[in-house]
């Protein structure tokens, strides 16, 4: 159900205009909580420039590449991703 909403709220975000949102860098600045950007490092949908360009403009926010991951590091190195996150979480 979850990974559902989350497809669905990218369809709505990301569909037009296709993947890209031109407001989205005045709101990065608002978020107030620390925030991981995870990127896979062979990412051909999204380059990890786009990740750690957004990530610099987040307020809080860290940057972390998993390696030997596409567009989806949740997957593809599940390890590596719940690692990296429980660092995060618990530093």
């Amino acid at each position: 159900m979850t990974r559902a909403r989350s497809w669905e709220a990218l369809s709505l975000y990301g569909w037009n205009p296709y993947m890209y949102n031109p407001q989205l860098k005045r709101w990065l600045r608002r978020i107030t909580v620390p925030t991981l950007v995870v990127w896979g490092a062979s990412d051909g949908i999204v380059k990890a420039s786009y990740g750690r360009a957004y990530s610099s403009l987040i307020p809080q926010s860290r940057f972390e590449l998993i390696e030997r991951a596409g567009h989806h590091p949740e997957i593809e190195q599940a390890a590596a991703f719940v690692d990296t996150v429980v660092k995060f979480l618990t530093r």
